[in-house]
């Protein structure tokens, strides 16, 4: 099993698309960032998690296939989450960045990351149950052979003793 390393796709992202960037699971737990407010091990905050997780029943409500992404308007910046099945990405962005043009290439990096990230396993090793239960079996008989072996001596101490 090969890991992904979020921190090297976030400083990528962050080179390549001149963007802070964080990526969290399913689930709203960071696993990189370069973003304060989303540090590495944060949760994204419940409300924001309901939103993405009911964006389906949003989008079925305005008569839409689906909803990719939405954006938060700061202050001082947006925050751009990109969503899929498995993972979040949210995106700090500078109020003059157009977001049209930034949505599109950002919602096909989440797609390529979310392709490398699913591992495959291209081969199953059969498990041989009755060579187990052999070893279990033998087991057994070990320790009954020890818990008898000095039954006569235990006997005779708990004699002597009493």
């Amino acid at each position: 099993m090969n890991q992904i390393n979020y921190e090297e796709i976030i400083s990528q992202l962050k080179s390549d698309l001149n963007a802070e960037c964080a990526i969290a699971n399913k689930y709203g737990i960071i696993l990189g960032s370069a973003i304060k407010e989303f540090s590495k091990g944060k949760v994204i905050p419940q409300k924001i998690l309901s939103l993405i997780s009911n964006s389906k029943e949003i989008a079925a409500e305005l008569s839409l296939e689906n909803i990719n992404s939405f954006a938060l308007e700061a202050k001082k910046n947006n925050y751009l989450f990109t969503f899929i099945e498995d993972l979040i990405l949210i995106s700090k962005l500078e109020l003059s960045v157009n977001l049209a043009k930034f949505m599109p290439s950002i919602g096909v990096f989440l797609k390529k990351l979310s392709e490398s990230s699913e591992e495959e396993i291209h081969e199953f090793s059969i498990f041989d149950f009755s060579k187990e239960i052999t070893k279990i079996e033998d087991t057994l008989k070990e320790e009954k052979i020890k818990k008898d072996k000095y039954s006569i001596i235990k006997d005779l101490v708990k004699y002597l003793s009493n």
